[in-house]
């Protein structure tokens, strides 16, 4: 009995070996010391037989977002919607974007007709009034700094005298009178009054001439002798090219920031990529904040899918050249079956997280089936002519 059990138990052992090894001898070409699910020599048919598997993608679909952030305005569409290529999907708020295109066209305004006006050039008399105004401003700065002259002090200091001599001579003529009626009405009071004020005219002009100009004067004078150097420099420049050349350097930074300013407001809408259907929209709505780069909405072509092969190492990779024909079994429809044509294997691997390397490859269905859909798991048997025996 005991030996009987022994090799029962022998028996199964070599069977599990068998099934472990025959079926990985089978799925290797031979001489390759590639991965099992590469696939098998088929004598019969004298090919090679690789197995892969995929899912079902759109030719074509796009993830839609704003190149820059903002304020969500409106969303126009909705899951399931089909939409046509441009049809405008989603804006952001724009009333900020649009008043920097107009401050932006209006700076352009601005710069051409500053260019415009130098090519043209100035007229010989605004040079000639420009450097008139120039000198005459400096002249009044330096009267000021300089102060007041020995002739103008002698002659404030004469008014003065003489001011004060005019009402010494009204008060004695008034004293005179004083004593009379109606002394207010006699006209020695009147010379009195005008004498006392003009002494106060001269008094006052004398004080200021010894004194001479303060600090405001001397800045208002300097700041009017500024403004009037600038205005001769810009005459004298514009009749030289490196005005105009600078003139130009500011149209071409005006014209800049209006095509930046009409980026921001065009990419603050989401068009239609090409004709599709909305599969999927973000949970957001307006007035939400959204960030450059967040997905908003997703478009599809759903009328024409292919198979991305998500298996195909490099033993596959370095075996084909397509097109190679490839049979294909949708699981979810009953292992419903489809033709194909392997038409793309990427140059460039993918290395996923466990260390395996990769290639995106493509199969293109040769018909459209009405029952699939996105993202549906494809199994798949791709045939390269082998070595004959």
């Amino acid at each position: 009995m005991r030996r009987i059990l022994f090799i029962a138990l022998l028996l199964a052992l070599i069977a599990l070996g068998v099934g472990l090894l025959v079926p990985r001898l089978f799925n290797k070409p031979a001489g390759e010391s590639g991965p099992a699910s590469l696939g098998q020599y088929d004598p019969r048919a004298e090919q090679q037989v690789f197995n892969v598997r995929g899912a079902l993608v759109p030719v074509r679909w796009a993830r839609l977002s704003f190149s820059s952030g903002g304020r969500l305005g409106e969303i126009l569409v909705q899951a399931g919607q089909q939409v046509s290529a441009g049809q405008v999907l989603a804006r952001l708020e724009v009333a900020d974007l649009d008043l920097q295109v107009q401050l932006a066209e209006s700076e352009l305004a601005v710069q051409e007709a500053n260019l415009a006006r130098l090519q043209q050039g100035p007229s010989a008399a605004e040079i000639v009034a420009a450097q008139a105004s120039y000198d005459a401003a400096v002249a009044a700065h330096n009267k000021l700094k300089a102060g007041p002259s020995p002739q103008e002090i002698t002659i404030a200091t004469v008014a003065l005298q003489q001011a004060e001599k005019a009402v010494q001579r009204a008060q004695a003529a008034y004293d005179a009178v004083r004593n009379l009626a109606d002394i207010g009405a006699r006209p020695e009071s009147t010379q009195l009054e005008e004498a006392t004020l003009e002494y106060q005219r001269a008094r006052a002009t004398y004080e200021l001439a010894v004194a001479g100009a303060d600090q405001a004067e001397l800045k208002r004078a300097e700041s009017q002798m500024a403004g009037a150097k600038a205005q001769l420099e810009a005459l004298q420049a514009s009749l030289q090219s490196s005005g105009i050349a600078a003139a130009e350097a500011s149209v071409a930074r005006a014209r800049v920031s209006l095509s930046q300013a009409q980026f921001a407001l065009e990419h603050a809408v989401l068009h239609g990529p090409f004709d599709g259907q909305v599969t999927s929209l973000a949970e957001v709505k307006p007035g939400d904040t959204i960030h450059p780069g967040d997905l908003i909405i997703t478009v599809a072509d759903l009328s024409e899918l292919q198979v991305e092969v998500t298996d195909f190492d490099e033993w596959g990779a370095a075996a084909v050249t397509p097109p190679q024909t490839v049979d294909l079994l949708v699981p979810a429809l009953s292992n419903r079956s489809l033709r194909g044509q392997l038409t793309f294997v990427s140059a460039e691997p993918v290395t996923h997280s466990s260390g395996a390397v990769f290639y995106r490859a493509i199969v293109t269905l040769e018909q459209q089936d009405p029952d699939l859909r996105w993202g549906m798991t494809i199994r798949g048997r791709l045939y390269r002519p082998g070595p004959r025996r």
